[in-house]
C-alpha cells in the first residue's frame, strides 16, 4: 500500500503542469526559507545559524520561550546576517502552534526545516550549498517534500548512539497554502497535501547534536514529547511540573540533581564512539568545539559512568 500511495502522490505531483492547480510559484517568490523554532538552544544557536546563512535566502528564528541565552545569542548574529535573519518569539508551551507559526513567517517558495541543535557541512561535497543546488534544479511547477537524516551526536562530540539506518525526516518543501504541523501522538507531524511527491535523499548534509547539551535539557527532552501528547494538561500545565511526577515514577526521586545524574547513566549505557569510517568528517565549522569541548563522557575502564558537566552538580 505504501508504493501505491507514493505513486499516486507522483502522478497528482504533475496537475500543476497540466494546469489543473496553482504551481508554487503562485504563492511565493522562488527562493529559500530556514524555519527554525528553537527553545534553549544557546550552546548551538550560533553554529546552527551561522552554517546556513549564506546557503538560503532567509532564516526565520522563532524563540518558544528560553530560558537560557538562545534569544540573545540570536539578535547578536543579526550585526552580520542583516536582516536575511528575522526573529521572533512565540512564548507558550505549544510546540506544535510555534512550529505552525513559524511557518507562516517565511516568504520564499522552499522551505528547509531546520532544527537550532542542527549544524550543516560548509565545506565539501556535502556541503549545504549542495543540498540547496539540488533543490533549485527540481521542477519549479511541481511540489515536492523532501525527507533527509542528519548524523546525530549524543553525550558529546565524540559519541553517538548506534543505529543501522539514518532516520529521515520531512524536512524539505515547496510551500502551499494548505500545509501546516498537527500534533499526533508524540510529535508534530508535517500534513503534506497529495499532489507532493516524496523525494529521499540520503546524503548526510547536517549533523544533529541531539544530546549534546545541558544535562537537565536531556532529562527534561526524555519526558517532552510524553508531556506533548498529553490530551488534558490540567492536572499538569508545564513541562517542569510533569517532569518532577515523572521522576519520581521513573527514578524513585524528588531531586533534580539525582534524576539528572540517572539520566546520563542510562544514555552512557547507549553510546558508542562516534563512526568516522561511516559517517565521514565533522562540520569544518566546529572544529573549535572539538578543540575545547564543553561536554565529555567520563570512563571508568571501558565503560561511560559519566559526564563531566554532572560531576558538578
Amino acid at each position: 500500500m505504501g508504493r501505491i500511495k507514493q505513486m499516486g502522490r507522483t502522478v497528482l505531483s504533475f496537475l500543476p503542469k497540466a494546469g489543473l492547480i496553482a504551481p508554487p510559484t503562485k504563492y511565493r517568490p522562488q527562493g529559500i526559507s530556514a524555519m527554525m523554532t528553537v527553545k534553549n538552544e544557546e550552546d548551538w544557536i550560533e553554529k546552527s545559524v551561522m552554517s546556513i546563512a549564506d546557503a538560503v535566502d532567509e532564516i526565520v528564528l522563532m524563540d518558544n520561550g528560553s530560558e537560557d541565552r538562545t534569544l540573545s545569542v540570536a539578535h547578536s548574529l543579526q550585526s552580520s546576517i542583516g536582516d536575511k535573519l528575522r526573529i521572533y518569539q512565540f512564548p507558550a508551551e505549544d510546540f506544535c502552534a510555534a512550529v505552525n507559526y513559524t511557518l507562516a513567517q517565511t516568504r520564499f517558495t522552499w522551505i528547509i526545516r531546520w532544527h537550532g541543535d542542527f549544524v550543516a557541512r560548509t565545506t565539501g561535497s556535502l556541503a549545504l550549498s549542495h543540498l540547496v543546488a539540488r533543490i533549485h534544479k527540481l521542477d519549479r511547477k511541481r511540489y515536492f517534500c523532501i525527507w533527509i537524516g542528519p548524523v546525530s551526536l549524543d553525550g558529546d562530540l565524540f559519541h553517538q548512539i548506534p543505529q543501522p539506518d539514518v532516520e529521515l525526516e520531512p524536512l524539505i518543501f515547496a510551500y502551499s497554502p494548505a500545509l501546516h504541523y498537527k500534533q499526533i501522538g508524540r510529535f508534530e507531524v508535517l500534513q503534506v497535501p497529495w499532489n507532493y511527491k516524496r523525494l529521499e535523499w540520503r546524503e548526510l548534509y547536517c549533523f544533529h547534536m541531539r544530546y549534546v547539551k545541558p544535562a537537565r535539557r536531556i532529562l527534561y527532552r526524555l519526558f517532552w514529547t510524553e508531556w506533548m501528547s498529553l490530551p488534558d494538561k490540567s492536572r499538569y500545565p508545564t513541562l517542569d511540573l510533569f517532569v518532577r511526577h515523572r521522576i519520581q515514577e521513573v527514578y524513585g526521586t524528588s531531586d533534580l540533581k539525582v534524576a539528572t545524574r540517572r539520566r546520563i547513566e542510562d544514555l552512557g549505557r547507549e553510546l558508542a564512539p562516534y563512526d568516522k569510517v561511516r559517517f565521514g568528517d565533522y562540520p569544518a565549522i566546529i572544529a573549535d568545539e572539538l578543540e575545547r569541548p564543553k561536554y565529555r563522557m567520563i570512563y571508568h575502564g571501558d565503560r561511560i559512568v559519566g559526564r563531566n558537566d554532572v560531576e558538578r552538580l
